[in-house]
């Protein structure tokens, strides 16, 4: 079980990015419009996730609690999960590409954060507001890409 919860905090990311480059690839008509808005919103929410961290922090629950974590990790600010953030982003960027496999990709990506909680490295508000971030990048960076009628 250990190892499924460390894989799922490391590596889950990966399928979920991977997931999101196949819907993009395959939506061949909204190709361009998809890339553009991917390489808008990850910069914008990496930005977002900064500015959501200098307003509000905390340790992650190992530094706070005092335990040691499944995955070794130094002590900094864990708000909001960065994992959930990226993972977010491709997931919603996937979601405008194909509905079911951006689901999936959401799942996997909450899937991702929980891992990150059972590892000790997150609080589910460090999960719940990388989520919402993500969401509020894609969606801003969809709609400026519209409005300045880049596609």
């Amino acid at each position: 079980m250990t190892a499924l919860i460390i894989f799922g905090a490391k590596h889950l990311i990966a399928f979920v990015a991977a997931g999101s480059a196949v819907a993009v690839a395959m939506a061949r008509e909204q190709r361009t419009k998809l890339l553009y808005v991917l390489a808008v919103a990850l910069p914008l929410s990496y930005a977002l996730a900064r500015l959501a961290g200098l307003l509000y922090g905390h340790q992650q629950p190992f530094a706070e609690e005092g335990f040691s974590p499944l995955i070794v990790h130094e002590v900094d600010n864990a708000f909001p999960s960065d994992h959930t953030v990226i993972g977010g982003v491709f997931a919603s960027v996937a979601f405008l590409a194909d509905r079911r496999v951006g689901l999936v990709l959401w799942a996997l990506t909450l899937l991702v954060g929980l891992s990150r909680m059972i590892a000790g490295l997150h609080y589910g508000i460090d999960i719940a507001v990388g989520a919402v971030l993500a969401v509020v990048a894609v969606w801003v960076a969809y709609r400026v890409l519209k409005i300045c009628k880049v596609y």
